[in-house]
C-alpha cells in the first residue's frame, strides 16, 4: 500500500514541460507600453541625427516648403509676439497682410513661436516625434474602444504612427498634425458611441476647426459614412433613434467648430476673398467640367497602385516619377500587413455588416478611379490627394486590425481569400506597364515581395493555435523593422538642412542680416527691401525671406495671399492673375524700378558683380559680405499724396511702362468711387506719351513729395502722422486695401478707399490734418464672442453631466 501510493505521488509530480508562451510572457497585458516604447525606438532610429541637433527639420528638396513657407511664418510670428499681442497685420508678408488667419492651427509646431526664433529649427524634429508618439496613443485606445484585442491594436497603431500621410507629411509640417487631430476625433466619437462621453470628440473638432476649416468638408462626408456604419454596427436598424442620436452628435460638432470661432470666421473669409477661391485663378469650373465617370490616366493608376507599397516605391523626394509630385501624389501606404490583411475583413462581417461596409468602401474607392468625385471630394478646389489619402489609410487600418482580431478570436482564417490576396498583390508588384518600369525601386520591391510572403504566412500562423503566439512576435518584430526602413528612408534619404549651416553666413543667415541690420540703424523711417537674389537653401528660391530676416519686402509665399495685393499685381502686369501659381508665388516687384518706389521701395540688396542696379537709379552705399547695399535716388516715402486722378478701366488699357509712369502723376480710382474723388482734376491720358527718362523719373517724384505724410507713431497695426495740403487731395498709403483697417483725420471717422488698382487711400481737405490708421482683424471679436459662449456651454454640459452621473450613483 506504502509502495502504490508512492509510486502515484511520482507519478503525479512528474509533468510534461509546459510549452512557453513567449507572447503572454513578454507582452499581454503590457501592449500599451510595448507600443509607447516601440515608437520611441523606432522614432530615435529615424530621427536620431535630429535628435543629437546634426541635422534640422528643414527639407531643401521638393520639401521646400519647410524652408520656404512653414519656417518663415514661425519665425515671423515669433518676433512678432515679442513686440505684439496676438499677429495681426504685417508688412512682412508681400505688401502687408492679415497674418491673424490660420496662426492657432497646428498647436504643436505653432507652440514653437514662442521660443527664440533660433531654436525653432531645432524644435520642428522634436514636435514631429511628439505628433507621431501621440497619434500612436491615441489610435491604440480609438482601437480598444472599437473592442479590439491588444495585439491587434499594438500592430495597427503602430502602423498608423508611421503610415505614409504622417511621415512624408510631416516633413511638409502641418499634415502630420491632421492625422493626430482625426484620431483624436474618431477616439472621441468611439466614447460617445459606447459611453455616451463626449469631451475628446467635441475636443477633436475644434482641433479640426482652428487647423483648417476647409477639412471640415471633406470629414463631414468622412464622418457621415463612419458614424452611420458604426451606429448600425452595434445595433439593429432603428431609424428613429439614430435620428436622435445623430442630432446630438450633430449639436455636440457644432459645439467643437463654434468654440474655435475665434479663428475660424477669419480663417473663412480669408479663403473666401483669397485669388485662388474668389478670384480668376479659381480650379472650381476647370475641375467641375471634368468628365464625371472619366477614368484616372494610366500614370495616375500606377502611382496609386505602388505607393500603396510603399511611399518610396516610386522614389524618394526629387527622385520620385509618379504623378503629381511626392506630397501630393496618392499616399496609400500604412504598411505591407495592412494590404495582406484588409481582404480578410469582409469574409469576418456578418450579412448586415457586409451591406454597411460594402457601401462605405464602394464610396471612398470611387475617387480613385474616377478623378471627379476626388475633385468633388474637395469641392472642386484642387487637383491631389492630400487629406483623401489620410482617409483611405484610415479606412485600411481599421478594416484591417478587425480582421485580425476576428482571426485572433475566432481562430479562423479564409484560406482561399489569403492566397488570392498574396497572388494579386505580387502580380500588381511585378506587372508595372512597360514605360513606367524604370520608374520602380527594384531594391524596396524585392524587400516588399518577402514582406508580403513573410505576412501570408504569419496572418495564416495566427489562426493556428500551436503557432499564434510564435506568429504575434514575428509579426511584431517584423511590423516594427518595416516601419524602421521605410521611415528611415523617407525621412533621411533626402537633402535636409544641417545644424552647421545655421551658423555658417549662408541661407537665411547671410549678408543679408548685416545689410538689414545697418538699415534700421541708420534709418528710422518706413521703407522696404528688395532683394535680386533669395537666401532660401531649398531647389526652389524662398520669395519670404523679409519674414525671416526682419524687413518689409514686396514679394510672398502663401496659399491665400490677400486679395489687393494681388489685384495690384495683376493691374500693373507684374503677375498673370490667371495663373493659379502666380498668385501663391508673388514674387512682387523685384523687376519693376518704377513700382518699388511707388511701394516705398527704399533699398536694394544685390549680390551682381555688374553694374545694373545702378543704371535703376539707385546709389551704393555699404557692403557687407558679398552683399551689395544699394539707396533708391527716386524712392517715395510710405504716404504722399496725388492731386490727378484716372479711372480704373482706362488705366488698364496702358502698356506697363505707361501704368509704372502714370502712378506717378495721377491716383487709379475705382470707378465706383470716382463721385469721392471728383474734386481732383482727371489725368491727361495724352500726357503718357510723354518721354520716359530719368529727368521726368524724378521731376514725377519730386512733385508727389510736396505734401508728404510725416510719420509721428508707427506699429504694424496702428500708425499716425500729420500732413498739410493747400487743395483737397488723395492721400495714398503703400499697403494693400482691407477693411479691417479704420482711419481718422482730426479725430473724425474718415472711410478708406481702393486705390491705385488694390492699394489703400483717403481724401483730405485743404488744411491741416493729423491722420491715425488702425487695424483689427475681421470677425476677430464677434469669433472671440461665439467662442466664449461655446466654451461655456461646452463646460455647462460637461458639469451637468458629471453632477447627473453623481446623482445617479448616489
Amino acid at each position: 500500500m506504502s509502495t502504490k501510493k508512492t509510486a502515484t505521488t511520482r507519478a503525479e509530480t512528474v509533468k510534461p514541460a509546459a510549452t512557453t508562451d513567449l507572447y503572454q510572457t513578454l507582452l499581454r497585458g503590457k501592449e500599451l507600453y510595448w507600443l509607447l516604447a516601440i515608437i520611441l525606438v523606432v522614432c530615435y532610429i529615424v530621427f536620431k541625427d535630429f535628435i543629437h541637433l546634426k541635422k534640422v527639420y528643414l527639407f531643401r528638396d521638393i520639401g521646400s516648403d519647410s524652408i520656404n513657407i512653414y519656417f518663415p511664418w514661425l519665425t515671423c510670428v515669433s518676433d512678432y509676439l515679442k513686440h505684439d499681442s496676438a499677429p495681426g497685420w504685417s508688412f512682412s508678408q508681400g505688401m502687408g497682410q492679415n497674418i491673424f488667419p490660420i496662426w492657432l492651427g497646428d498647436f504643436f509646431s505653432d507652440a514653437l513661436v514662442y521660443f527664440d526664433k533660433s531654436k525653432i529649427p531645432y524644435g520642428l524634429a522634436f514636435m514631429e516625434i511628439i505628433k507621431i508618439f501621440l497619434s500612436g496613443f491615441v489610435f491604440y485606445k480609438f482601437l480598444k474602444e472599437l473592442k479590439l484585442s491588444n495585439f491587434s491594436s499594438l500592430i495597427f497603431s503602430l502602423l498608423y504612427a508611421f503610415s505614409g500621410f504622417m511621415i512624408v507629411g510631416g516633413s511638409w509640417v502641418i499634415f502630420s498634425i491632421e492625422a493626430l487631430y482625426i484620431a483624436i476625433i474618431l477616439y472621441g466619437f468611439e466614447r460617445w458611441l459606447n459611453h455616451r462621453k463626449y469631451f475628446w470628440f467635441v475636443t477633436g473638432v475644434m482641433m479640426l476647426s482652428f487647423l483648417q476649416p476647409f477639412l471640415l468638408l471633406p470629414y463631414t462626408i468622412v464622418l457621415a459614412a463612419y458614424i452611420t456604419a458604426r451606429y448600425f454596427d452595434m445595433s439593429e436598424p432603428k431609424w428613429k433613434e439614430f435620428a436622435v442620436f445623430l442630432s446630438k452628435t450633430v449639436g455636440l460638432a457644432a459645439i467643437g467648430v463654434a468654440m474655435s470661432a475665434y479663428q475660424l470666421l477669419p480663417d473663412i473669409l480669408q479663403y473666401l476673398e483669397s485669388p485662388r477661391v474668389g478670384g480668376e485663378s479659381t480650379f472650381f469650373e476647370k475641375l467641375k467640367q471634368q468628365e464625371t465617370f472619366g477614368l484616372a490616366d494610366e500614370l495616375l493608376r500606377f502611382t496609386t497602385t505602388f505607393r500603396a507599397f510603399g511611399s518610396d516605391m516610386l522614389g524618394t523626394g526629387n527622385n520620385f516619377r509618379g504623378w503629381q509630385n511626392y506630397l501630393e501624389a496618392p499616399l496609400f501606404y500604412c504598411g505591407i500587413f495592412c494590404l495582406v490583411a484588409f481582404p480578410q475583413f469582409f469574409p469576418s462581417l456578418t450579412k448586415r455588416q457586409k451591406y454597411f461596409y460594402g457601401i462605405i468602401t464602394g464610396f471612398f474607392c470611387l475617387p480613385i478611379f474616377f478623378p471627379y468625385f476626388r475633385y468633388a471630394f474637395w469641392a472642386f478646389s484642387g487637383d491631389y490627394f492630400r487629406t483623401f489619402s489620410l482617409v483611405i489609410i484610415l479606412f485600411m487600418v481599421m478594416f484591417s486590425a478587425r480582421a485580425v482580431h476576428f482571426i485572433e478570436q475566432k481562430g479562423k482564417i479564409n484560406k482561399i481569400v489569403l492566397a488570392v490576396t498574396v497572388v494579386i498583390l505580387l502580380i500588381l508588384l511585378y506587372t508595372p506597364a512597360a514605360q513606367y518600369k524604370q520608374a520602380v525601386n527594384t531594391g524596396l520591391r524585392s524587400m516588399v515581395t518577402f514582406l508580403i510572403l513573410a505576412y501570408g504566412g504569419l496572418l495564416f500562423g495566427l489562426s493556428s493555435k500551436g503557432f499564434s503566439s510564435v506568429s504575434k512576435i514575428l509579426l511584431l518584430v517584423l511590423c516594427v523593422f518595416e516601419m524602421a526602413y521605410t521611415s528611415n528612408t523617407t525621412v533621411n534619404k533626402r537633402d535636409t538642412v544641417t545644424a552647421a549651416i545655421l551658423h555658417d553666413k549662408v541661407g537665411y543667415n547671410d549678408y543679408s542680416v548685416d545689410a538689414v541690420a545697418y538699415l534700421k540703424q541708420t534709418d528710422k523711417s518706413f521703407f522696404r527691401v528688395n532683394k535680386d537674389y533669395s537666401s532660401g537653401l531649398a531647389m526652389h528660391a524662398s520669395i519670404n525671406d523679409a519674414k525671416v530676416q526682419g524687413y518689409f519686402g514686396t514679394s510672398s509665399y502663401y496659399s491665400f495671399n490677400q486679395k489687393n495685393y494681388i489685384k495690384f499685381l495683376g493691374d500693373f502686369d507684374v503677375i498673370n492673375v490667371k495663373d493659379e501659381n502666380s498668385t501663391r508665388w508673388a514674387k512682387g516687384l523685384v523687376d519693376r524700378p518704377i513700382l518699388f518706389s511707388l511701394a516705398s521701395g527704399k533699398y536694394w540688396l544685390s549680390k551682381r558683380t555688374d553694374n545694373a542696379i545702378a543704371s535703376m537709379g539707385f546709389d551704393s552705399i555699404q557692403k557687407f559680405g558679398d552683399v551689395k547695399v544699394y539707396k533708391n535716388r527716386y524712392s517715395l516715402p510710405f504716404g504722399f499724396t496725388y492731386s490727378k486722378r484716372i479711372g480704373e478701366e482706362a488705366f488698364k488699357k496702358l502698356s506697363p511702362t505707361q501704368k509704372d509712369f502714370c502712378a506717378l502723376r495721377a491716383c487709379v480710382v475705382p470707378k465706383e468711387d470716382a463721385t469721392v474723388f471728383s474734386s481732383m482734376p482727371e489725368f491727361n491720358l495724352a500726357d503718357t506719351t510723354a518721354a520716359i527718362n530719368y529727368d521726368n523719373y524724378g521731376a514725377y517724384v519730386n512733385e508727389l513729395k510736396k505734401d508728404q505724410f510725416s510719420m509721428t507713431k508707427f506699429t504694424e497695426n496702428n500708425f499716425g502722422g500729420t500732413i498739410q495740403v493747400n487743395e483737397p487731395k488723395a492721400l495714398f498709403f503703400s499697403f494693400p486695401f482691407d477693411e479691417g483697417w479704420t482711419a481718422t483725420v482730426n479725430n473724425a471717422e474718415t472711410k478708406l478707399y481702393r486705390l491705385n488698382s488694390g492699394l489703400t487711400g483717403l481724401m483730405l481737405n485743404k488744411g491741416a490734418n493729423t491722420v491715425e490708421l488702425k487695424f483689427v482683424p475681421r470677425l476677430k471679436h464677434k469669433g472671440a464672442m461665439i467662442s466664449l459662449i461655446a466654451f461655456v456651454l461646452f463646460g455647462g454640459l460637461l458639469g451637468l453631466t458629471f453632477y447627473r452621473s453623481r446623482k445617479t450613483v448616489a
